[in-house]
């Protein structure tokens, strides 16, 4: 057998094998997509079963009949890039994949790294002038680029949000993020007031300062101002220009109704969520982010996510109420959450009125466990949830002075067949059983009115109304550009509901009181 020859069949059983691998990789993790299979249109799972298996056919056609090196070179690739393809495909359909991409960043490193020896060792000294020279140029800048941008972080500084006016208690929280790290303040009237302590200027790539209602609503303007710091070395600290962006602000305005839009559960996807949030246009008074807006909070990047939301709806003009979802329970930085977003006292939960509506927020926190071996040792959300049980006791104005009272809870605790933490959720039903007219809630991906005391435990009714999709009230789609949620109007001492996609189209109309 010639040289030729041997390498030939060696590729071909490479392939087979690597061809293998990857149907073995997409059958093995189809159950887990296929399960939960997002329509963008109903026969993608039996179009990707029929491709998988194509490359190890071809592989094996090759080495029996063909044998050809050329084409198992071709394979080989074909089904890596398959293999790498499908895994980033699973982990975006379930909503893991900047969780894969932040948590195997040193793996990727050390491949990277190891590939590089491998190279130089093996490859480089076999190459003729004009490939080492190609070789050079190529190493040399892609280590300039990592140490650039990767290293030392270098970016030209930008505001990456408008301001996000989160409602809380008595305050606003006005958040905003910057492409690089960079001080904050905010000017209404003749007051300023910092992102600050103990004589610090926090120096963060996302902001947020607490200023009083009533002084907003009053000057119905602000201005946030940054500054890019690019070192903060002790005694060399290194900062650009202050920038600033000023906004006209719209307390929520009773007089024509309150008009809501109530988004959740949109993972990450900005565009069609973005889009059905503007079904109300310059009428919207309240703008309801109600949990998993990110997938985890592993990175600074993914909280500015939220903050970009709500700058394609509100544009910093209108107030935001945020309701923490189980998926922002999870992540380095998700303890840090609250600096953030809008809570009180270093919690999730709290009350609110705007327009002369009473809105409580619940942080149902995380789904799991505290023992799940997927969140432990960091999670303590029994802690959470005896503490949060003792503040609702404590409660006495549900606002019984409000026309309007709604209950905001990402997780349903009140449905018929709600079954998680069942102590908790018992001790919550107690607790605001007859306060409010409507609980909005997320977290199920679906279209779903359930009526009070037939489909929940309490005297309320449940509203959920996000998904990725336009025309589905279950199932959804990987497409980022539809998405259904829920535009809510108070008025006339009525509550209606409507299910709105990213196209302006109303789906289903409910009238809950």
């Amino acid at each position: 057998m010639t040289e030729k020859n041997t390498a030939a069949r060696k590729a071909s059983i490479a392939a087979i094998v690597l061809a293998a691998l990857y149907a073995l990789e997409f059958f093995g993790t189809g159950i887990l997509i296929f399960k939960n299979m997002y329509y963008t249109f109903p026969a993608m799972p039996y179009l990707l079963s029929a491709v998988a298996p194509v490359p190890l056919a071809l592989a094996i056609l090759n080495f029996v009949k063909f044998k050809n090196l050329r084409m198992s070179i071709a394979l080989i690739c074909a089904a890596v890039v398959m293999a790498i393809g499908h895994f980033l495909f699973a982990a975006y359909v379930l909503s893991k994949l900047i969780f894969v991409l932040v948590a195997g960043l040193p793996v990727y490193i050390i491949l990277g790294i190891t590939g590089l020896f491998l190279y130089l060792v093996l490859a480089y000294p076999r190459l003729n002038k004009l490939g080492k020279r190609i070789s050079v140029w190529a190493i040399g800048i892609a280590i300039f680029f990592v140490s650039v941008f990767g290293i030392l972080k270098l970016r030209i500084f930008s505001f990456t949000s408008d301001g996000v006016v989160f409602a809380v208690e008595d305050e606003y929280q006005i958040a905003w993020s910057t492409s690089v790290p960079s001080t904050g303040r905010v000017e209404i009237g003749g007051s300023v007031f910092y992102d600050e302590g103990a004589g610090e200027n926090e120096v963060s790539t996302l902001h947020k300062i607490s200023v009083p209602m009533a002084l907003l609503d009053e000057a119905k303007e602000y201005t946030i101002t940054s500054a890019p710091v690019y070192s903060e070395a002790a005694y060399l600290s290194v900062s650009g220009g202050e920038r600033s962006r000023s906004y006209t602000f719209r307390p929520a305005d009773p007089n024509d109704g309150l008009q809501i839009y109530n988004i959740s559960d949109n993972h990450e996807c900005l565009s069609g969520a973005g889009q059905a949030g503007q079904y109300f246009g310059d009428d919207l008074d309240i703008l309801i982010l109600n949990g998993d807006i990110i997938n985890d909070v592993s990175t600074e990047w993914q909280i500015s996510l939220i903050y970009k939301l709500a700058s394609r709806i509100t544009a910093g003009t209108r107030p935001v109420i945020f309701v923490r979802g189980n998926h922002e329970c999870n992540g380095k930085y998700a303890a840090e959450l609250p600096q953030y977003v809008g809570s009180y006292n270093g919690e999730l939960y709290y009350n609110v009125r705007l327009g002369g509506a009473y809105f409580m927020v619940l942080d149902t926190n995380n789904d799991m466990a505290d023992d799940n071996f997927l969140i432990t040792p960091a999670a303590n959300f029994e802690e959470l949830r005896a503490r949060q049980t003792e503040w609702l006791k404590n409660v006495t104005d549900f606002g019984e002075d409000c026309e309007y009272r709604i209950l905001l809870a990402h997780m349903a605790f009140a449905l018929a067949d709600y079954e998680r933490f069942p102590e908790w959720r018992d001790e919550l039903v107690a607790a605001t059983d007859g306060k409010f007219d409507v609980c909005i809630s997320g977290h199920s991906h679906i279209l779903d009115y359930a009526e009070a005391g037939t489909g929940t435990r309490t005297s309320w009714p449940i509203i959920r109304g996000s998904l990725r999709s336009n025309k589905r009230e279950s199932g959804e789609s990987v497409w980022p550009y539809h998405f259904t949620g829920t535009a809510i109007e108070c008025k006339d001492g009525k509550i209606t509901a409507w299910f709105t996609n990213s196209n302006g189209e109303i789906l289903r109309e409910i009238n809950v009181k």
